[in-house]
């Protein structure tokens, strides 16, 4: 949107110019679980989902060190407790299913936990801009459910079943179309750049 730059340059012959702001409205967003359980679809389940929360990185307090005659500070390490998905509950029970054979990959029928590497997978969230092209994706590394599906049910209401999980991940790493093709392009200028002045003793 073309906003004026907020001071007046016209006595220097320039009242033309303006800065534009592109900012970004709600994001358009798609939930991916690309593993199949018990014959449920991943990625069918996935259209379900209508609300996502993650993040909270949290720094634990700052570490000290003696360093001469100072102190240098040294942040913690990065901490994320949890994500949460909700879901819609459809008539074939599928998102019941799958996270309930989710379930059963990590504690057995005696009470036996599986080792980690079978039962943690990836899920990725895609968010779009208002054009429609991929703006950032969030893949969520190592997860895996922390809670047995459970709904309450009442006569009292008759709105539509949700289904509330809470996800274990490991990390979270962010990715950007957009940032990849600027770094590509940057790191081309550079190497362009850096060659000409090598060919001119620079």
């Amino acid at each position: 949107m073309p906003q004026k730059i907020g001071f007046d340059l016209s006595s220097l012959g320039a009242g033309y110019l303006q800065k534009t702001w592109m900012l970004q409205r709600t994001f358009n967003w798609q939930l991916i679980m690309p593993r199949n359980f018990r014959g449920n679809i991943g990625f069918l389940v996935s259209q379900y989902c209508q609300d996502v929360n993650f993040g909270d990185y949290r720094m634990s307090e700052l570490s000290t060190m003696r360093y001469g005659a100072y102190q240098r500070f040294y942040a913690g390490l990065q901490s994320i407790d949890s994500v949460t998905l909700t879901f819609l509950v459809p008539i074939d029970n599928s998102v019941y299913d799958y996270f309930y054979s989710w379930s059963e990959l990590i504690v057995d029928v005696h009470g036996h936990y599986h080792p980690k590497n079978e039962y943690k997978h990836p899920i990725y969230i895609i968010m779009y801009d208002r054009t429609g092209i991929q703006a950032t994706k969030f893949t969520l590394k190592g997860t895996f459910p922390i809670n047995k599906a459970a709904a309450g049910l009442s006569y009292n209401s008759e709105g539509v079943l949700m289904l509330t999980m809470r996800m274990s991940v490991d990390s979270i790493e962010p990715s950007s179309f957009l940032g990849d093709i600027r770094e590509g392009i940057t790191n081309a200028i550079q190497g362009v750049v850096g060659k000409v002045g090598g060919a001119l003793g620079f």
